[in-house]
């Protein structure tokens, strides 16, 4: 019987995977649009999201702390991302898949559920990467509507708990990606606040 992981987490993660194999060598410690972070943290945060998921997956208790990324992401951040995403892969059984997980604010929902709604944070960290590493990146159209349709919901909550940058301005015919990209503090021209 095969395992039906959400094809749109599959896809955010394939994105990511290929900004993140393109990368220069000489641009890790870039500056990214994230204030305060460089290439190698955005690539350490998201593999580490993927280390989350691991667990969960697994039923393991997660770590109060965020591991440090730039360990996560190592000397090779493309072969650690590869390392983590085939052991994480592993562990997302049916039986994971449809274990309840609990969210910030005391939330339950299935991983299954959970990583439905994952492509949010893996296309604006796309972003973010290709920024910080001299990339042009545009996003799957198809993953970017429900996107933003998620972060219309979350943004507000994110900015409250000092998660998410001020929203940006963006004219009146900004594509999907513009205006998912300026909910959370980022701009096409490459600014960010956070």
């Amino acid at each position: 019987m095969s395992v039906v992981i959400p094809e749109q987490f599959v896809r955010a993660l394939d994105g990511f995977e290929a900004v993140l194999a393109a990368a220069p060598a000489d641009r890790w410690l870039s500056p990214s649009p994230c204030e305060g972070w460089a290439a190698i943290d955005v690539a350490g945060h998201v593999t580490a999201g993927l280390l989350v998921v691991e667990m969960r997956a697994a039923g393991r208790m997660l770590s109060q702390d965020d591991p440090d990324w730039r360990e996560v992401a190592g000397e090779d951040p493309m072969a650690s991302w590869r390392e983590v995403r085939t052991r994480m892969t592993a562990e997302l059984t049916p039986e994971a898949l449809d274990r309840q997980v609990e969210l910030a604010l005391g939330l339950r929902i299935t991983l299954r559920d959970w990583l439905e709604q994952y492509p949010l944070e893996l296309l604006v960290h796309t972003w973010d990467l290709a920024q910080a590493t001299g990339q042009s990146v545009v996003l799957d159209a198809d993953l970017v509507g429900p996107a933003l349709e998620t972060a219309r919901r979350m943004a507000p909550h994110g900015r409250e708990a000092g998660m998410v940058g001020p929203e940006v301005a963006v004219s009146g015919d900004a594509d999907d990606q513009a205006r998912l990209l300026a909910l959370f503090g980022r701009s096409p021209a490459g600014d960010a606040h956070g």
